[in-house]
Protein backbone atom coordinates (compact mmCIF):
# COMPACT_ATOMS: atom_id res chain seq x y z
CA UNK A 1 0.00 0.00 0.00
CA UNK A 2 1.26 3.50 -0.78
CA UNK A 3 1.82 6.14 1.89
CA UNK A 4 -0.94 8.45 0.57
CA UNK A 5 -3.48 5.61 0.62
CA UNK A 6 -2.49 4.90 4.21
CA UNK A 7 -3.04 8.53 5.20
CA UNK A 8 -6.46 8.60 3.50
CA UNK A 9 -7.50 5.45 5.34
CA UNK A 10 -6.07 6.89 8.56
CA UNK A 11 -8.17 10.05 8.07
CA UNK A 12 -11.28 7.97 7.46
CA UNK A 13 -10.60 6.01 10.64
CA UNK A 14 -10.26 9.30 12.56
CA UNK A 15 -13.57 10.60 11.18
CA UNK A 16 -15.28 7.31 12.01
CA UNK A 17 -13.90 7.55 15.56
CA UNK A 18 -15.41 11.00 15.84
CA UNK A 19 -18.78 9.66 14.70
CA UNK A 20 -18.52 6.72 17.09
CA UNK A 21 -17.66 9.15 19.89
CA UNK A 22 -20.86 11.07 19.14
CA UNK A 23 -22.85 7.81 18.98
CA UNK A 24 -21.34 6.72 22.28
CA UNK A 25 -22.52 9.96 23.89
CA UNK A 26 -25.99 9.68 22.36
CA UNK A 27 -26.41 6.09 23.56
CA UNK A 28 -24.67 6.77 26.90
CA UNK A 29 -22.39 3.83 26.24
CA UNK A 30 -18.67 4.42 26.88
CA UNK A 31 -17.97 0.86 25.76
CA UNK A 32 -18.56 1.86 22.12
CA UNK A 33 -15.81 4.48 22.02
CA UNK A 34 -13.43 2.48 24.23
CA UNK A 35 -13.62 -0.58 21.98
CA UNK A 36 -13.45 1.59 18.86
CA UNK A 37 -10.25 3.34 19.95
CA UNK A 38 -8.56 0.04 20.74
CA UNK A 39 -9.68 -1.44 17.42
CA UNK A 40 -8.55 1.68 15.54
CA UNK A 41 -5.11 1.55 17.19
CA UNK A 42 -4.67 -2.10 16.23
CA UNK A 43 -5.87 -1.36 12.69
CA UNK A 44 -3.45 1.59 12.47
CA UNK A 45 -0.44 -0.54 13.40
CA UNK A 46 -1.45 -3.35 11.03
CA UNK A 47 -1.94 -0.93 8.14
CA UNK A 48 1.29 0.94 8.87
CA UNK A 49 3.27 -2.30 8.56
CA UNK A 50 1.87 -2.74 5.02
CA UNK A 51 3.00 0.67 3.73
CA UNK A 52 5.78 0.17 1.20
CA UNK A 53 7.11 3.66 0.47
CA UNK A 54 7.92 5.02 3.93
CA UNK A 55 11.57 5.97 4.26
CA UNK A 56 12.97 5.56 7.78
CA UNK A 57 16.46 6.96 8.10
CA UNK A 58 18.43 8.08 11.14
CA UNK A 59 17.19 11.64 10.82
CA UNK A 60 13.47 10.74 10.82
CA UNK A 61 14.00 8.37 13.75
CA UNK A 62 15.80 11.14 15.66
CA UNK A 63 12.99 13.59 14.90
CA UNK A 64 10.38 11.04 16.04
CA UNK A 65 12.24 10.38 19.30
CA UNK A 66 12.83 14.04 20.12
CA UNK A 67 9.23 14.94 19.22
CA UNK A 68 7.78 12.17 21.39
CA UNK A 69 10.01 13.05 24.34
CA UNK A 70 9.24 16.78 24.19
CA UNK A 71 5.52 16.12 23.76
CA UNK A 72 5.42 13.88 26.81
CA UNK A 73 7.27 16.44 28.94
CA UNK A 74 5.04 19.33 27.86
CA UNK A 75 1.83 17.28 28.13
CA UNK A 76 2.67 16.09 31.64
CA UNK A 77 3.11 19.69 32.78
CA UNK A 78 -0.17 20.68 31.10
CA UNK A 79 -2.11 17.70 32.47
CA UNK A 80 -0.67 18.11 35.98
CA UNK A 81 -1.54 21.80 36.07
CA UNK A 82 -5.09 21.32 34.83
CA UNK A 83 -5.74 18.27 37.01
CA UNK A 84 -4.46 19.98 40.16
CA UNK A 85 -6.69 22.97 39.44
CA UNK A 86 -9.60 20.59 38.88
CA UNK A 87 -8.92 18.80 42.17
CA UNK A 88 -8.93 22.12 44.02
CA UNK A 89 -12.20 23.05 42.30
CA UNK A 90 -13.87 19.74 43.17
CA UNK A 91 -12.63 19.55 46.76
CA UNK A 92 -13.72 23.12 47.48
CA UNK A 93 -17.33 22.15 46.67
CA UNK A 94 -19.94 20.19 48.60
CA UNK A 95 -18.34 16.80 47.99
CA UNK A 96 -14.89 17.89 49.06
CA UNK A 97 -12.94 17.92 52.31
CA UNK A 98 -14.06 21.30 53.66
CA UNK A 99 -15.80 21.70 57.00
CA UNK A 100 -19.37 20.45 57.28
CA UNK A 101 -20.26 23.06 59.88
CA UNK A 102 -20.40 26.80 59.72
CA UNK A 103 -20.61 29.62 62.27
CA UNK A 104 -23.93 31.42 62.59
CA UNK A 105 -23.25 34.21 65.07
CA UNK A 106 -26.37 36.21 64.09
CA UNK A 107 -28.79 33.37 64.86
CA UNK A 108 -30.64 34.02 68.14
CA UNK A 109 -31.37 30.30 68.63
CA UNK A 110 -27.69 29.40 69.00
CA UNK A 111 -25.41 30.42 71.86
CA UNK A 112 -22.74 32.97 71.04
CA UNK A 113 -19.94 31.36 69.16
CA UNK A 114 -21.95 28.20 68.56
CA UNK A 115 -21.80 26.09 65.43
CA UNK A 116 -24.66 24.56 63.58
CA UNK A 117 -24.05 21.39 61.63
CA UNK A 118 -25.37 21.89 58.12
CA UNK A 119 -25.96 18.97 55.79
CA UNK A 120 -24.75 19.51 52.26
CA UNK A 121 -27.24 16.89 51.09
CA UNK A 122 -30.75 18.28 51.66
CA UNK A 123 -31.99 15.71 49.17
CA UNK A 124 -30.83 12.11 48.71
CA UNK A 125 -27.46 12.05 46.89
CA UNK A 126 -28.83 10.16 43.89
CA UNK A 127 -31.10 13.11 43.04
CA UNK A 128 -28.34 15.75 43.15
CA UNK A 129 -27.72 17.06 39.62
CA UNK A 130 -24.09 16.60 38.64
CA UNK A 131 -23.98 19.26 35.95
CA UNK A 132 -20.30 20.00 36.45
CA UNK A 133 -19.20 16.64 35.02
CA UNK A 134 -19.83 17.98 31.52
CA UNK A 135 -17.33 20.74 32.23
CA UNK A 136 -14.69 18.21 33.23
CA UNK A 137 -15.35 16.07 30.15
CA UNK A 138 -14.87 19.10 27.90
CA UNK A 139 -11.74 20.02 29.84
CA UNK A 140 -10.28 16.54 29.26
CA UNK A 141 -11.14 16.78 25.57
CA UNK A 142 -9.41 20.16 25.32
CA UNK A 143 -6.30 18.69 26.98
CA UNK A 144 -6.19 15.83 24.47
CA UNK A 145 -6.47 18.28 21.59
CA UNK A 146 -3.80 20.47 23.20
CA UNK A 147 -1.48 17.44 23.39
CA UNK A 148 -2.02 16.83 19.67
CA UNK A 149 -1.17 20.45 18.88
CA UNK A 150 1.91 20.22 21.13
CA UNK A 151 3.03 17.14 19.19
CA UNK A 152 2.52 18.81 15.81
CA UNK A 153 4.35 21.92 17.01
CA UNK A 154 7.34 19.93 18.23
CA UNK A 155 7.29 17.88 15.04
CA UNK A 156 7.59 21.05 12.94
CA UNK A 157 10.27 22.43 15.27
CA UNK A 158 12.49 19.34 15.19
CA UNK A 159 11.94 18.72 11.48
CA UNK A 160 13.13 22.28 10.78
CA UNK A 161 15.97 22.01 13.31
CA UNK A 162 17.32 18.78 11.80
CA UNK A 163 16.91 19.95 8.23
CA UNK A 164 14.03 17.93 6.80
CA UNK A 165 12.60 21.03 5.13
CA UNK A 166 15.86 22.93 4.80
CA UNK A 167 18.62 22.65 2.26
CA UNK A 168 20.79 19.56 2.52
CA UNK A 169 24.53 20.05 2.61
CA UNK A 170 25.22 17.00 0.42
Amino acid sequence: MKKNTFYIIYGLIAVSLLLLFWLSIELSSPLIIAASVILAAVLFFVLKKRVTDIVQDERTILIDMKTASATIRASVVLFLTVNLATIVYVFSGPLGFQSFTYHRSNDSMLPVGGFESVSYFPVPPETIPISQLGLFAVLQLVMIIAALFIYVGFRFYYARKFGVWGEDEE
